[in-house]
């Protein structure tokens, strides 16, 4: 009886190699198969590289002009960030000559927008780099906005820019006299336009203030 047991175990086992055989040549193939990705769901942004040629803080475009092509047109907003050497900075602290990559997409209206911008080569560094140093006002920029807070001590005040940005202006070491006296007539709530430059990303040192004042 044992006998019969044990030649009917052997048969039944290998009844079930058999199958077993049969299921893998019919399944390898979907054995470490990646999956592949939806590439359509997942669109890649273009590159696009370009110099700088103007930046309208006012509409929130940057106008632009490739090495080969026409000049165009890019909108930013409020989250759009400006990357140089591991430091973030401001759109409106682009200045015209900077060369620049950026990831470009559409909005609704098929227009044109970033927000990513990487700084390749700024002008003052490529300026500095070649010796040029007779570019008068290079880096010159203009600021306008509300006064939040005024520091006499210091002799700074702090506005909020188009962008809702805060901006810390100060006055130059030696400034003018007129920009001294229209400093300590300044009061929170004052419209103010300056002119001057970006120290980082929040400080700007004033050259002076703007007729349109108001």
């Amino acid at each position: 009886m044992t006998g019969i047991n044990r030649a009917a175990l052997g048969l039944a086992l290998a009844l079930a190699l058999t199958a077993i055989a049969g299921c893998s040549d019919n399944n390898f193939a979907l054995v470490g198969r990646a999956t592949m990705p939806d590439r359509a769901s997942q669109p890649v942004p273009d590159e696009f590289v370009a110099t700088v040629e103007r930046v309208n803080t006012g509409a929130r475009e940057i106008d632009l002009r490739p090495n080969n092509g026409r000049a165009r047109v890019v909108g930013y907003s409020n989250d759009t960030r400006v990357m140089y050497r591991g430091r973030e900075y401001l759109v409106s602290q682009l200045e015209p000559g900077d060369i620049v990559a950026m990831q470009l997409r559409q909005d609704s209206r098929g227009n044109s927008y970033t927000d990513l911008i990487r700084v390749q080569e700024s002008v003052r560094d490529r300026d500095q780099r070649r010796g040029d140093t007779s570019r008068p006002g290079s880096g010159l920029r203009t600021v306008d906005g509300r006064v939040e807070q005024v520091d006499f001590q210091r002799r700074s005040f702090e506005i909020r820019d188009q962008s809702r940005e805060r901006v810390i202006v100060s006055l130059p070491s030696n400034p003018q006299r007129s920009d001294v006296d229209r400093f300590r007539a300044l009061r929170d709530g004052d419209y103010v336009k300056v002119e001057g430059r970006f120290l980082d990303r929040e400080r700007f040192e004033l050259e002076n203030f703007l007729r349109d004042n108001r």
